[in-house]
């Protein structure tokens, strides 16, 4: 079931035009983007954290925020 799964995948990605590089660009991204937004938390710049986090949910509407990492990044 798993090659078929992969197979489907594969074709998708095709379609849509993503290869596995480029998702693992954005996953990189949008992690960055979470530890600088972590870091303004930290920094006590709640508005401007407030803002990227905005900018973020905007730029990777389909990322999901890890529970760990969202204590790190969430509203405050």
């Amino acid at each position: 079931m798993a090659p078929q799964r992969a197979k489907r995948e594969a074709e998708a990605d095709a379609v849509s035009g993503t290869s596995d590089l480029s998702k693992q660009s954005l996953i990189s991204a949008a992690h960055r983007e979470l530890i600088r937004i972590a870091r303004l938390r930290e920094a006590g710049q709640n508005a401007e954290a407030d803002k990227a986090l905005e900018e973020f949910r905007k730029r990777f509407p389909d990322h999901r925020i890890g529970e760990a990492m969202w204590e790190r990044v969430k509203p405050r």
